[in-house]
């Protein structure tokens, strides 16, 4: 499986790689949350609930439900998902940025969040074009529609169109920050708050670049709470835990906060 992803990774242009990696990834994402009856729960779970978000800083964003029934969205629609990052979302609320950009954006969930949150421009960059239109409808039931523009594959190069704004970048592109940002590139976002998801090799990668910020690793936190929300749908710390691997982490990036 590794030698084939090399040789498609040398093969193929930037794009399609990264797109037909998108599509792969959700597909085993899928498979694996009906195998583990994820799938039931979260369509339990909408039937009795909804699909709007009951708590945390993007309580009231509404979902498309054929979205939410095709990932893991328990956590989402109550409100826990990455709790690790709230105390920074809520940091995230009172600042202005001329810009967010949002790095594989998925179905919406924080592009569709901050432009309610921040009331700003959100470019939402995703190769998966089924995850691009969920989020299209997400912005469009929330109200946002003009707020939030779809975008494809963000490059490197992408940066430097931006590097004189405020910007506000959330990336989760699975592996794929780690060629986004190298030591070329983050001394152009010196202007930049910058929330990433590391993934593997990525997180030395990332954490050993010379960034013109102010960092912060953050690790993953256990799911200690209960919700009455979740009562009878099944053991609810895995419901919450979100199939991460407990390595899980986070950079925060401060432009604010230098030193």
């Amino acid at each position: 499986m590794k030698r084939t992803k090399a040789i498609a990774r040398a093969i193929l242009p930037d794009f399609i790689f990264q797109r037909v990696q998108a599509v792969r990834s959700r597909q085993l994402q899928v498979s694996l949350m009906k195998t583990e009856g994820l799938l039931d729960a979260a369509a339990r779970y909408i039937e009795r609930n909804g699909c709007t978000v009951r708590y945390g800083p993007f309580a009231g964003t509404t979902f498309p439900r054929e979205s939410a029934l095709c990932r893991i969205s328990i956590p989402k629609l109550l409100g826990t998902y990455e709790q690790e990052l709230h105390k920074i979302l809520r940091l995230i609320g009172q600042r202005k940025y001329d810009l967010v950009i949002d790095i594989g954006s998925a179905e919406g969930y924080y592009a569709v969040g901050l432009a309610r949150l921040l009331g700003t421009k959100v470019l939402a960059y995703d190769p998966e074009p089924i995850e691009r239109a969920f989020c299209q409808e997400a912005a469009r039931m929330n109200g946002v529609s003009e707020l939030v523009e779809l975008k494809d594959l963000f490059r490197p190069s992408d940066i430097g169109l931006f590097r004189d704004l405020r910007v506000l970048c959330v990336c989760d592109c699975e592996g794929f920050e780690a060629e986004i940002f190298n030591a070329k590139t983050v001394q152009d976002v010196g202007k930049w708050d910058l929330v990433i998801e590391m993934h593997g090799i990525a997180a030395p990668k990332l954490t050993s670049l010379d960034w013109p910020n102010k960092t912060k690793v953050i690790p993953m936190a256990p799911r200690l709470n209960t919700y009455a929300e979740l009562e009878g749908l099944g053991d609810q710390q895995k419901l919450l835990s979100e199939y991460r691997s407990g390595a899980q982490t986070w950079l925060w990036c401060d432009s604010q906060a230098r030193g």
